[in-house]
């Protein structure tokens, strides 16, 4: 994250509250609906959250970078808003593409990759406490080894990434891995709630019991 910021009081107040989000959607609202009804938080998740919002210089406010056409916002973004909602925690969120300057203080992969979800901890006053990208390191791993077991079958590059595939090919790859990575959904979403208590617990030196 730049020491910089664009995201002054007046900026975060401009973001879209979950409801909003969801609403102006024009794609995949049915996911948003069913992920937000299943997220897999346990009462202790949501107990941490909350200790985690009343520690000294804890969370206060969560800002989060987001695009619904996204499978990983739509799979992670709804847990995040029922954690929001459970601690108290103001949470606003900034599509990616309308937002670059956002964006651009959290990019990933050595500032090469603009991966959403990104979700951004912050104090009452704004100042910054950690944030986390796009999907666990459990998910990633997965995701690739799925992702090169469709390519080999369907004859596909394996060092091609979706972006570079022609359009037809492409289409193909995400019809034939889609079905394969949804039962993976619930471990993913679990792993990030993981990541994202071991990350606050660290910064703010708190038990992540």
């Amino acid at each position: 994250m730049q020491t910089a910021t664009v995201v002054s009081p007046a900026r975060f107040a401009q973001g879209l509250t979950y409801a909003d989000f969801v609403s102006q959607a024009a794609v995949n609202r049915d996911k948003f609906e069913q992920y937000y009804k299943e997220a897999p938080i346990t009462e202790g998740d949501f107990q941490f959250f909350r200790k985690a919002a009343a520690a000294p210089g804890g969370p206060k406010k969560v800002l989060a970078i987001a695009e619904a056409w996204c499978g990983d916002v739509y799979r992670e973004l709804p847990s995040m808003a029922r954690i929001a909602e459970a601690s108290g925690m103001e949470l606003r969120i900034f599509l990616r593409d309308q937002n670059p300057d956002i964006m651009n203080e959290f990019l990933s992969n050595a500032g090469k990759s603009r991966a959403i979800p990104v979700f951004v901890f912050y104090t009452e006053g704004l100042r910054y406490i950690t944030h986390f990208t796009e999907r666990s390191a459990r998910a990633h791993a997965e995701l690739a080894a799925l992702g090169d077991q469709v390519k080999a079958e369907l004859n596909l590059p394996l060092e091609a990434t979706v972006s570079s595939l022609p359009e037809a090919d492409r289409q193909l790859f995400l019809k034939t891995l889609i079905p394969r990575i949804l039962p993976h959904f619930p471990d993913w979403q679990k792993d990030t709630i993981r990541e994202m208590r071991q990350l606050l617990a660290g910064t703010l030196q708190i038990s992540n019991a």
